[in-house]
Protein backbone atom coordinates (compact mmCIF):
# COMPACT_ATOMS: atom_id res chain seq x y z
CA UNK A 1 0.00 0.00 0.00
CA UNK A 2 1.41 3.39 -0.59
CA UNK A 3 1.71 5.45 2.30
CA UNK A 4 1.62 9.64 1.94
CA UNK A 5 3.70 11.96 3.97
CA UNK A 6 -0.41 13.53 5.35
CA UNK A 7 -0.09 16.73 3.13
CA UNK A 8 -1.67 15.24 0.01
CA UNK A 9 -5.02 16.33 -1.47
CA UNK A 10 -7.11 14.35 0.25
CA UNK A 11 -5.15 15.42 3.62
CA UNK A 12 -7.62 17.39 6.49
CA UNK A 13 -4.57 19.73 6.33
CA UNK A 14 -4.75 20.24 2.91
CA UNK A 15 -8.85 20.39 2.62
CA UNK A 16 -8.87 22.72 5.78
CA UNK A 17 -6.44 25.41 4.00
CA UNK A 18 -8.66 25.25 0.96
CA UNK A 19 -11.64 25.25 2.86
CA UNK A 20 -10.29 28.33 5.02
CA UNK A 21 -9.12 30.36 2.09
CA UNK A 22 -12.13 29.34 0.23
CA UNK A 23 -14.41 30.91 3.08
CA UNK A 24 -11.86 33.70 3.52
CA UNK A 25 -12.10 34.56 0.15
CA UNK A 26 -15.95 34.70 0.39
CA UNK A 27 -16.41 36.35 3.55
CA UNK A 28 -13.76 39.06 2.37
CA UNK A 29 -16.22 39.31 -0.91
CA UNK A 30 -19.22 39.70 1.01
CA UNK A 31 -17.43 41.79 3.76
CA UNK A 32 -16.16 43.96 1.29
CA UNK A 33 -18.97 44.54 -0.64
CA UNK A 34 -20.96 44.96 2.25
CA UNK A 35 -18.56 47.79 3.41
CA UNK A 36 -18.50 49.55 0.09
CA UNK A 37 -21.91 49.74 -0.25
CA UNK A 38 -22.68 51.07 3.20
CA UNK A 39 -19.46 53.83 3.23
CA UNK A 40 -20.33 54.80 -0.41
CA UNK A 41 -24.00 55.44 1.36
CA UNK A 42 -22.56 56.82 4.45
CA UNK A 43 -20.30 59.29 2.26
CA UNK A 44 -22.99 60.70 0.10
CA UNK A 45 -25.22 60.77 3.20
CA UNK A 46 -22.49 63.04 4.79
CA UNK A 47 -22.25 65.03 1.31
CA UNK A 48 -26.14 65.78 1.26
CA UNK A 49 -26.22 66.72 5.07
CA UNK A 50 -22.94 69.29 4.69
CA UNK A 51 -25.01 70.72 1.18
CA UNK A 52 -28.19 70.89 3.76
CA UNK A 53 -26.00 72.83 6.88
CA UNK A 54 -24.79 75.01 4.02
CA UNK A 55 -27.83 75.98 3.02
CA UNK A 56 -29.21 76.78 6.67
CA UNK A 57 -25.71 79.09 7.09
CA UNK A 58 -26.85 81.08 4.40
CA UNK A 59 -30.46 80.87 4.00
CA UNK A 60 -31.13 84.15 5.90
CA UNK A 61 -28.72 85.97 3.84
CA UNK A 62 -30.64 85.10 0.92
CA UNK A 63 -34.12 85.72 2.52
CA UNK A 64 -33.01 89.26 2.89
CA UNK A 65 -31.67 89.60 -0.87
CA UNK A 66 -34.75 88.32 -1.90
CA UNK A 67 -36.97 90.34 0.23
CA UNK A 68 -35.19 93.57 -0.45
CA UNK A 69 -33.92 92.61 -4.21
CA UNK A 70 -30.43 93.13 -3.59
CA UNK A 71 -28.80 90.76 -6.76
CA UNK A 72 -25.35 91.67 -5.54
CA UNK A 73 -26.01 90.15 -1.83
CA UNK A 74 -27.87 87.06 -3.71
CA UNK A 75 -25.15 86.44 -6.23
CA UNK A 76 -23.08 86.43 -3.13
CA UNK A 77 -24.63 83.69 -1.32
CA UNK A 78 -24.79 81.48 -4.37
CA UNK A 79 -21.08 82.27 -5.30
CA UNK A 80 -20.18 80.90 -1.52
CA UNK A 81 -22.36 78.20 -1.95
CA UNK A 82 -21.22 77.33 -5.16
CA UNK A 83 -16.53 77.45 -3.67
CA UNK A 84 -17.65 73.97 -2.06
CA UNK A 85 -16.97 71.06 -4.59
CA UNK A 86 -20.13 69.54 -3.49
CA UNK A 87 -22.60 71.79 -5.07
CA UNK A 88 -23.13 71.77 -8.80
CA UNK A 89 -24.98 74.52 -9.23
CA UNK A 90 -27.05 77.50 -7.18
CA UNK A 91 -30.46 79.16 -8.06
CA UNK A 92 -32.44 81.89 -6.28
CA UNK A 93 -36.11 82.08 -7.08
CA UNK A 94 -39.28 83.90 -5.88
CA UNK A 95 -42.32 83.22 -4.74
CA UNK A 96 -43.47 82.68 -8.23
CA UNK A 97 -41.26 80.51 -9.19
CA UNK A 98 -38.53 83.39 -11.34
CA UNK A 99 -35.53 82.93 -11.12
CA UNK A 100 -33.34 86.09 -9.24
CA UNK A 101 -29.84 84.66 -9.42
CA UNK A 102 -28.07 81.50 -10.11
CA UNK A 103 -24.58 80.24 -10.77
CA UNK A 104 -23.29 76.73 -11.35
CA UNK A 105 -19.55 75.35 -11.41
CA UNK A 106 -20.06 71.86 -13.02
CA UNK A 107 -22.41 70.29 -15.62
CA UNK A 108 -25.61 68.70 -14.08
CA UNK A 109 -25.69 64.69 -14.84
CA UNK A 110 -28.73 64.00 -16.23
CA UNK A 111 -29.33 61.74 -13.87
CA UNK A 112 -28.81 64.08 -10.92
CA UNK A 113 -31.95 63.74 -7.79
CA UNK A 114 -33.59 66.94 -8.30
CA UNK A 115 -32.19 69.78 -6.57
CA UNK A 116 -31.93 70.13 -2.65
CA UNK A 117 -34.34 73.24 -2.38
CA UNK A 118 -35.05 75.26 0.78
CA UNK A 119 -37.80 77.41 1.46
CA UNK A 120 -36.97 81.27 2.46
CA UNK A 121 -39.39 83.04 4.98
CA UNK A 122 -39.44 86.31 5.57
CA UNK A 123 -37.37 88.52 7.87
CA UNK A 124 -39.75 90.68 8.82
CA UNK A 125 -43.19 89.38 8.47
CA UNK A 126 -43.15 86.28 10.28
CA UNK A 127 -44.10 82.51 7.77
CA UNK A 128 -44.58 84.62 4.67
CA UNK A 129 -42.29 82.54 2.10
CA UNK A 130 -41.00 84.37 -0.27
CA UNK A 131 -39.07 82.17 -2.46
CA UNK A 132 -36.33 79.62 -2.47
CA UNK A 133 -33.10 78.56 -2.37
CA UNK A 134 -32.52 75.42 -4.61
CA UNK A 135 -29.02 73.75 -4.48
CA UNK A 136 -27.80 70.93 -7.04
CA UNK A 137 -25.46 68.90 -6.09
CA UNK A 138 -22.21 67.76 -7.69
CA UNK A 139 -23.16 64.24 -8.29
CA UNK A 140 -20.08 63.21 -10.40
CA UNK A 141 -17.75 64.38 -7.71
CA UNK A 142 -19.73 63.40 -4.70
CA UNK A 143 -19.98 59.91 -6.38
CA UNK A 144 -16.13 59.68 -6.75
CA UNK A 145 -15.24 60.67 -3.49
CA UNK A 146 -17.84 57.83 -2.18
CA UNK A 147 -16.24 55.17 -4.26
CA UNK A 148 -12.77 56.25 -3.26
CA UNK A 149 -13.73 56.12 0.04
CA UNK A 150 -15.70 52.79 -0.21
CA UNK A 151 -12.74 51.38 -1.98
CA UNK A 152 -10.25 51.98 0.88
CA UNK A 153 -12.18 50.86 3.58
CA UNK A 154 -13.42 47.61 1.25
CA UNK A 155 -9.31 46.88 0.71
CA UNK A 156 -8.60 47.35 4.87
CA UNK A 157 -11.40 44.95 5.51
CA UNK A 158 -9.94 42.63 2.86
CA UNK A 159 -6.36 42.53 4.35
CA UNK A 160 -7.98 42.03 7.25
CA UNK A 161 -9.46 39.02 7.18
CA UNK A 162 -6.60 37.59 4.68
CA UNK A 163 -4.27 38.27 7.39
CA UNK A 164 -7.00 36.59 10.07
CA UNK A 165 -7.07 33.58 7.65
CA UNK A 166 -3.12 33.00 7.57
CA UNK A 167 -2.35 33.49 11.32
CA UNK A 168 -6.25 30.86 11.73
CA UNK A 169 -4.00 28.66 9.09
CA UNK A 170 -0.38 28.48 10.85
CA UNK A 171 -2.38 27.64 14.19
CA UNK A 172 -4.52 24.74 13.16
CA UNK A 173 -1.27 23.28 11.24
CA UNK A 174 1.19 23.69 14.15
CA UNK A 175 -1.36 22.17 17.05
CA UNK A 176 -3.89 20.54 15.52
CA UNK A 177 -2.49 18.90 11.81
CA UNK A 178 0.59 18.20 13.01
CA UNK A 179 -0.16 16.59 15.93
CA UNK A 180 -3.27 14.04 13.89
CA UNK A 181 -0.27 13.18 11.25
CA UNK A 182 1.37 11.69 13.99
CA UNK A 183 -1.37 10.20 15.51
CA UNK A 184 -2.46 8.65 12.51
CA UNK A 185 1.54 7.08 11.49
CA UNK A 186 1.63 5.58 14.82
CA UNK A 187 -2.26 3.77 14.01
CA UNK A 188 -1.36 3.13 10.50
CA UNK A 189 2.00 1.65 11.66
CA UNK A 190 1.26 -0.48 14.71
CA UNK A 191 0.37 -4.29 14.16
CA UNK A 192 -2.98 -5.83 14.63
CA UNK A 193 -2.97 -7.44 17.75
CA UNK A 194 -0.28 -6.09 18.97
CA UNK A 195 -0.23 -5.17 22.85
CA UNK A 196 2.07 -1.63 22.02
CA UNK A 197 0.39 1.42 22.73
CA UNK A 198 0.64 4.77 21.83
CA UNK A 199 2.92 6.69 23.80
CA UNK A 200 1.91 10.28 24.67
CA UNK A 201 4.11 13.02 23.53
CA UNK A 202 5.00 15.48 27.21
CA UNK A 203 3.83 18.99 25.50
CA UNK A 204 0.18 16.92 24.74
CA UNK A 205 0.01 14.84 28.02
CA UNK A 206 -2.29 17.83 29.36
CA UNK A 207 -4.09 18.81 26.37
CA UNK A 208 -7.15 17.28 23.75
CA UNK A 209 -4.63 15.70 21.57
CA UNK A 210 -2.94 13.45 24.95
CA UNK A 211 -7.27 12.82 25.83
CA UNK A 212 -7.05 11.45 21.99
CA UNK A 213 -4.10 8.83 22.36
CA UNK A 214 -5.55 7.91 25.58
CA UNK A 215 -8.87 7.27 24.04
CA UNK A 216 -7.32 5.25 21.34
CA UNK A 217 -4.90 3.20 23.45
CA UNK A 218 -8.59 2.39 25.82
CA UNK A 219 -10.18 1.80 22.20
CA UNK A 220 -7.34 -1.15 21.82
CA UNK A 221 -7.91 -2.40 25.29
CA UNK A 222 -11.16 -2.63 25.29
CA UNK A 223 -11.65 -4.17 21.69
CA UNK A 224 -11.12 -7.82 22.74
CA UNK A 225 -14.00 -7.24 25.13
CA UNK A 226 -16.13 -5.91 22.81
CA UNK A 227 -15.99 -9.13 20.66
CA UNK A 228 -16.95 -11.13 23.45
CA UNK A 229 -19.73 -8.89 24.14
CA UNK A 230 -20.96 -9.16 20.36
CA UNK A 231 -21.37 -12.35 20.35
CA UNK A 232 -23.22 -12.69 23.85
CA UNK A 233 -25.15 -10.16 22.25
CA UNK A 234 -25.84 -12.18 19.30
CA UNK A 235 -27.38 -14.71 21.47
CA UNK A 236 -29.88 -12.37 23.37
CA UNK A 237 -31.29 -11.23 19.76
CA UNK A 238 -31.98 -14.36 18.49
CA UNK A 239 -33.57 -15.46 22.29
CA UNK A 240 -35.69 -12.05 22.01
CA UNK A 241 -36.44 -12.91 17.93
CA UNK A 242 -37.88 -16.50 18.87
CA UNK A 243 -40.08 -14.61 22.26
CA UNK A 244 -41.05 -11.96 19.34
CA UNK A 245 -42.12 -14.47 17.02
CA UNK A 246 -44.24 -16.59 19.39
CA UNK A 247 -46.15 -13.15 20.70
CA UNK A 248 -46.68 -12.65 16.99
CA UNK A 249 -48.59 -16.26 16.08
CA UNK A 250 -50.21 -16.28 19.76
CA UNK A 251 -50.99 -12.26 19.88
CA UNK A 252 -55.27 -11.92 19.39
CA UNK A 253 -54.33 -9.02 16.80
CA UNK A 254 -53.85 -9.96 12.94
CA UNK A 255 -50.62 -8.42 12.20
CA UNK A 256 -50.16 -8.40 7.98
CA UNK A 257 -47.43 -7.18 6.03
CA UNK A 258 -48.34 -5.95 2.26
CA UNK A 259 -46.24 -4.72 -0.93
CA UNK A 260 -46.73 -1.32 -2.41
CA UNK A 261 -49.32 -2.96 -4.90
CA UNK A 262 -51.59 -4.46 -1.63
CA UNK A 263 -50.33 -8.10 -2.00
CA UNK A 264 -49.74 -10.67 1.15
CA UNK A 265 -46.13 -10.48 2.14
CA UNK A 266 -46.98 -12.43 5.48
CA UNK A 267 -49.13 -12.15 8.47
CA UNK A 268 -49.89 -13.96 11.81
CA UNK A 269 -52.57 -16.90 12.28
CA UNK A 270 -55.00 -14.47 13.81
CA UNK A 271 -54.93 -12.63 10.72
CA UNK A 272 -56.55 -15.74 9.31
CA UNK A 273 -59.04 -16.71 12.12
CA UNK A 274 -60.12 -13.56 11.71
CA UNK A 275 -61.05 -14.07 8.13
CA UNK A 276 -62.69 -17.20 8.95
CA UNK A 277 -60.00 -19.11 6.99
CA UNK A 278 -57.93 -22.61 8.29
CA UNK A 279 -54.84 -22.17 9.81
CA UNK A 280 -53.02 -23.57 6.74
CA UNK A 281 -54.39 -20.75 4.52
CA UNK A 282 -51.82 -18.46 4.26
CA UNK A 283 -49.43 -19.65 1.57
CA UNK A 284 -52.34 -19.43 -0.46
CA UNK A 285 -53.06 -15.97 0.65
CA UNK A 286 -49.40 -14.70 0.11
CA UNK A 287 -48.97 -12.91 -3.01
CA UNK A 288 -52.54 -12.16 -3.40
CA UNK A 289 -54.61 -8.68 -3.54
CA UNK A 290 -55.37 -8.77 0.26
CA UNK A 291 -57.43 -5.96 0.45
CA UNK A 292 -59.58 -6.99 -2.36
CA UNK A 293 -59.56 -10.47 -0.57
CA UNK A 294 -59.80 -9.83 3.28
CA UNK A 295 -62.22 -6.55 3.17
CA UNK A 296 -66.29 -6.30 2.15
CA UNK A 297 -65.52 -2.76 0.80
CA UNK A 298 -61.98 -2.89 -0.41
CA UNK A 299 -61.67 0.57 -1.89
CA UNK A 300 -62.60 2.15 1.94
CA UNK A 301 -59.08 0.26 2.57
CA UNK A 302 -57.40 1.01 -0.74
CA UNK A 303 -58.25 4.89 0.71
CA UNK A 304 -56.66 3.73 3.99
CA UNK A 305 -53.50 2.97 2.83
CA UNK A 306 -53.12 6.75 0.60
CA UNK A 307 -54.12 8.45 3.58
CA UNK A 308 -51.45 6.90 5.66
CA UNK A 309 -48.60 7.04 3.37
CA UNK A 310 -49.37 11.16 3.00
CA UNK A 311 -49.98 11.49 6.61
CA UNK A 312 -46.86 9.67 6.78
CA UNK A 313 -48.63 8.20 9.81
CA UNK A 314 -50.66 5.64 11.10
CA UNK A 315 -54.22 5.78 10.12
CA UNK A 316 -57.08 4.07 11.23
CA UNK A 317 -60.95 3.13 10.86
CA UNK A 318 -63.44 0.31 11.11
CA UNK A 319 -63.68 -1.97 7.98
CA UNK A 320 -66.20 -4.98 7.64
CA UNK A 321 -63.60 -8.35 6.78
CA UNK A 322 -65.08 -11.12 4.06
CA UNK A 323 -65.48 -14.18 5.64
CA UNK A 324 -66.59 -17.91 3.84
CA UNK A 325 -69.62 -18.26 6.44
CA UNK A 326 -70.48 -15.18 5.35
CA UNK A 327 -71.02 -14.25 9.04
CA UNK A 328 -70.84 -10.39 9.67
CA UNK A 329 -66.84 -9.53 11.16
CA UNK A 330 -65.91 -6.26 11.60
CA UNK A 331 -62.54 -5.09 12.59
CA UNK A 332 -60.76 -2.03 13.65
CA UNK A 333 -57.78 -1.43 11.41
CA UNK A 334 -54.38 0.33 11.54
CA UNK A 335 -52.34 0.93 8.78
CA UNK A 336 -49.04 2.56 8.58
CA UNK A 337 -46.58 3.01 5.36
CA UNK A 338 -43.24 3.47 5.12
CA UNK A 339 -40.70 3.23 2.34
CA UNK A 340 -38.08 0.57 1.39
CA UNK A 341 -34.34 1.74 1.54
CA UNK A 342 -34.11 -0.54 -1.74
CA UNK A 343 -37.22 1.31 -2.93
CA UNK A 344 -41.00 1.03 -3.32
CA UNK A 345 -42.86 0.90 0.01
CA UNK A 346 -44.41 -1.78 2.71
CA UNK A 347 -47.86 -1.28 4.30
CA UNK A 348 -47.91 -2.65 8.05
CA UNK A 349 -51.48 -3.25 9.25
CA UNK A 350 -52.57 -4.59 12.64
CA UNK A 351 -56.21 -5.60 12.77
CA UNK A 352 -58.55 -5.90 15.69
CA UNK A 353 -61.97 -7.89 15.90
CA UNK A 354 -65.07 -5.49 17.24
CA UNK A 355 -67.82 -7.11 16.04
CA UNK A 356 -69.14 -7.59 19.05
CA UNK A 357 -68.25 -3.92 19.68
CA UNK A 358 -70.26 -2.82 16.56
CA UNK A 359 -73.57 -4.82 17.71
CA UNK A 360 -74.01 -3.15 20.79
CA UNK A 361 -73.35 0.31 19.11
CA UNK A 362 -75.68 -0.97 16.67
CA UNK A 363 -78.29 -1.30 19.52
CA UNK A 364 -77.60 1.30 21.35
CA UNK A 365 -77.65 4.13 18.42
CA UNK A 366 -81.20 2.35 17.45
CA UNK A 367 -82.48 2.63 21.05
CA UNK A 368 -81.16 6.59 21.13
CA UNK A 369 -83.19 7.37 17.78
CA UNK A 370 -85.92 5.15 18.02
CA UNK A 371 -89.63 5.17 20.03
CA UNK A 372 -89.30 1.85 22.15
CA UNK A 373 -93.02 1.47 21.39
CA UNK A 374 -93.18 2.03 17.55
CA UNK A 375 -90.18 1.83 16.47
CA UNK A 376 -90.56 4.97 14.98
CA UNK A 377 -87.87 8.02 15.18
CA UNK A 378 -88.15 9.22 18.55
CA UNK A 379 -88.47 13.35 18.68
CA UNK A 380 -84.96 13.90 18.88
CA UNK A 381 -84.23 11.61 16.06
CA UNK A 382 -87.44 13.21 14.18
CA UNK A 383 -86.33 16.79 14.67
CA UNK A 384 -82.73 15.98 13.19
CA UNK A 385 -83.97 14.57 10.38
CA UNK A 386 -86.16 17.75 9.82
CA UNK A 387 -83.39 19.91 9.99
CA UNK A 388 -81.07 17.72 8.03
CA UNK A 389 -84.22 17.65 5.22
CA UNK A 390 -84.78 21.04 4.96
CA UNK A 391 -81.03 21.61 4.57
CA UNK A 392 -81.11 19.26 1.70
CA UNK A 393 -84.15 21.20 0.22
CA UNK A 394 -82.12 24.74 0.44
CA UNK A 395 -79.37 22.97 -1.03
CA UNK A 396 -81.03 21.75 -3.91
CA UNK A 397 -83.64 24.64 -4.44
CA UNK A 398 -86.53 22.29 -3.99
CA UNK A 399 -89.44 21.74 -1.73
CA UNK A 400 -90.03 20.02 1.15
CA UNK A 401 -93.81 19.15 3.12
CA UNK A 402 -94.11 18.89 7.13
CA UNK A 403 -97.33 16.66 8.34
CA UNK A 404 -98.48 16.93 12.00
CA UNK A 405 -100.52 13.73 12.90
CA UNK A 406 -102.78 14.20 15.87
CA UNK A 407 -105.13 10.74 16.97
CA UNK A 408 -108.68 11.73 17.38
CA UNK A 409 -110.52 9.78 19.81
CA UNK A 410 -107.08 7.70 21.52
CA UNK A 411 -108.00 8.79 24.63
CA UNK A 412 -111.06 7.19 24.75
CA UNK A 413 -109.55 3.64 24.02
CA UNK A 414 -107.37 4.46 26.90
CA UNK A 415 -109.76 5.12 29.22
CA UNK A 416 -112.29 2.23 28.36
CA UNK A 417 -109.97 -0.35 27.35
CA UNK A 418 -106.74 0.36 29.46
CA UNK A 419 -102.77 1.65 28.06
CA UNK A 420 -102.32 -1.78 26.78
CA UNK A 421 -105.22 -1.64 24.28
CA UNK A 422 -104.18 1.84 23.78
CA UNK A 423 -100.49 0.95 23.11
CA UNK A 424 -101.65 -2.00 20.74
CA UNK A 425 -103.39 0.73 19.32
CA UNK A 426 -100.17 3.02 19.26
CA UNK A 427 -98.29 -0.15 17.49
CA UNK A 428 -100.74 -0.62 14.18
CA UNK A 429 -101.05 3.34 13.91
CA UNK A 430 -97.12 3.07 13.33
CA UNK A 431 -97.30 0.15 11.03
CA UNK A 432 -99.97 1.50 9.00
CA UNK A 433 -98.31 4.43 8.55
CA UNK A 434 -95.04 2.82 7.12
CA UNK A 435 -97.33 1.33 4.77
CA UNK A 436 -98.44 4.66 3.41
CA UNK A 437 -95.01 6.50 4.03
CA UNK A 438 -93.37 4.04 1.79
CA UNK A 439 -90.16 6.22 0.66
CA UNK A 440 -86.61 5.55 1.51
CA UNK A 441 -86.27 9.47 2.07
CA UNK A 442 -89.46 9.72 4.01
CA UNK A 443 -89.36 10.18 7.60
CA UNK A 444 -92.13 8.83 10.18
CA UNK A 445 -91.48 9.46 13.76
CA UNK A 446 -93.42 9.55 16.93
CA UNK A 447 -93.26 13.01 19.10
CA UNK A 448 -95.00 11.48 21.62
CA UNK A 449 -98.38 10.04 22.93
CA UNK A 450 -100.40 10.01 20.43
CA UNK A 451 -98.91 12.96 17.80
CA UNK A 452 -96.79 11.87 14.62
CA UNK A 453 -94.66 13.66 12.52
CA UNK A 454 -94.45 12.83 8.80
CA UNK A 455 -91.78 14.76 6.64
CA UNK A 456 -92.00 14.70 2.79
CA UNK A 457 -88.79 15.41 0.63
CA UNK A 458 -88.65 16.97 -2.66
CA UNK A 459 -92.64 17.56 -2.62
CA UNK A 460 -93.61 21.01 -2.45
CA UNK A 461 -96.75 23.06 -1.53
CA UNK A 462 -98.15 22.83 -4.77
CA UNK A 463 -97.38 19.19 -5.35
CA UNK A 464 -100.13 16.93 -5.12
CA UNK A 465 -98.34 14.03 -3.52
CA UNK A 466 -98.37 15.64 -0.15
CA UNK A 467 -102.08 15.76 0.08
CA UNK A 468 -102.28 12.44 -1.21
CA UNK A 469 -100.29 10.97 1.35
CA UNK A 470 -102.05 12.70 3.86
CA UNK A 471 -105.57 11.44 2.39
CA UNK A 472 -104.47 8.21 2.24
CA UNK A 473 -103.19 8.69 6.28
CA UNK A 474 -106.62 9.79 7.29
CA UNK A 475 -107.88 6.98 5.47
CA UNK A 476 -105.96 4.37 6.53
CA UNK A 477 -106.12 5.63 10.41
CA UNK A 478 -110.18 5.33 10.19
CA UNK A 479 -109.99 1.46 9.76
CA UNK A 480 -110.98 -0.25 13.39
CA UNK A 481 -107.85 -1.20 15.24
CA UNK A 482 -107.63 -5.07 17.11
CA UNK A 483 -107.41 -4.69 20.78
CA UNK A 484 -105.64 -7.64 22.91
CA UNK A 485 -108.86 -8.63 24.25
CA UNK A 486 -110.08 -9.86 21.37
CA UNK A 487 -112.63 -5.90 20.59
CA UNK A 488 -111.84 -3.73 17.99
CA UNK A 489 -111.88 0.20 18.17
CA UNK A 490 -112.22 3.19 15.67
CA UNK A 491 -110.20 6.24 16.23
CA UNK A 492 -109.17 8.70 13.05
CA UNK A 493 -106.71 11.38 12.54
CA UNK A 494 -106.17 14.66 11.98
CA UNK A 495 -103.25 16.32 10.05
CA UNK A 496 -101.54 20.01 9.55
CA UNK A 497 -99.57 20.64 6.82
CA UNK A 498 -96.38 22.69 5.75
CA UNK A 499 -94.43 23.24 3.27
CA UNK A 500 -90.98 24.77 2.49
CA UNK A 501 -90.40 27.16 2.08
CA UNK A 502 -93.59 28.50 1.75
CA UNK A 503 -94.43 28.14 5.27
CA UNK A 504 -91.65 28.49 7.12
CA UNK A 505 -87.50 28.22 5.92
CA UNK A 506 -86.58 26.47 9.44
CA UNK A 507 -87.55 23.35 11.21
CA UNK A 508 -89.00 25.86 14.18
CA UNK A 509 -91.08 27.59 11.15
CA UNK A 510 -92.44 24.48 9.76
CA UNK A 511 -93.14 22.88 12.80
CA UNK A 512 -95.40 26.10 14.06
CA UNK A 513 -97.39 26.51 10.88
CA UNK A 514 -98.24 22.45 10.67
CA UNK A 515 -99.11 23.02 13.94
CA UNK A 516 -101.52 25.79 13.54
CA UNK A 517 -102.91 24.00 10.27
CA UNK A 518 -103.71 21.22 12.84
CA UNK A 519 -105.46 22.77 15.20
CA UNK A 520 -107.76 24.42 12.54
CA UNK A 521 -108.61 20.74 11.45
CA UNK A 522 -109.79 19.86 15.05
CA UNK A 523 -111.68 23.02 15.17
CA UNK A 524 -113.71 22.26 12.28
CA UNK A 525 -114.43 18.57 12.68
CA UNK A 526 -111.20 16.67 12.61
CA UNK A 527 -110.55 13.50 10.65
CA UNK A 528 -109.21 15.53 7.94
CA UNK A 529 -106.06 17.39 6.64
CA UNK A 530 -105.33 21.20 5.70
CA UNK A 531 -102.47 23.12 4.12
CA UNK A 532 -101.12 25.90 6.07
CA UNK A 533 -102.05 29.28 4.72
CA UNK A 534 -99.08 30.65 3.05
CA UNK A 535 -97.74 33.94 3.28
CA UNK A 536 -99.09 36.05 0.76
CA UNK A 537 -94.97 37.14 -0.34
CA UNK A 538 -93.53 33.85 -0.50
CA UNK A 539 -93.90 31.71 -3.77
CA UNK A 540 -94.88 27.93 -4.08
CA UNK A 541 -91.50 25.73 -4.77
CA UNK A 542 -91.08 23.42 -7.71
Amino acid sequence: MKRTNGFGLRSIRTRFVLLLLASAGLFAAVAATITYTVEYQRTEAAALQTIEDLMTAVEKTAAVGTFTGDRLLMQEVIEGLARNRLVASVRIVDDRGQVLASGAVAQADRRTAPPLQRALISPFITGQEIGALQVTENQPFIAAEARQRAQTMSALLAGLIALIAWVLHLTVARFVSRPIVQLARALRDMPPGTRERIAVPAPHARDEFGMLIAGANSLLETNAGALARERALRADVERMEAQYREIFDATSAGIFLLDESGRLIDGNPTVLRLLGRPDNDMALLRGTDFLASAFAEPVRARELVERAAHSRQTEATDLCVVTPQGLPTWVHCLLSVRQREQGGRLVEGVMYDITDRKRTEGQVRHEAEHDVLTGLKNRRAAQDAINRIVAEAAAGGVGATLLFLDLDGFKRVNDQHGHPAGDAVLVQCAERMRQVVRRASDLVGRLGGDEFVVMLPHIGASDPQGAAVAAALIESLAEPFELPDGGRASIGASIGMAAYPVHGDNRGALEASADEALYAVKRTGKRSFAMAVAPSNRSAPR
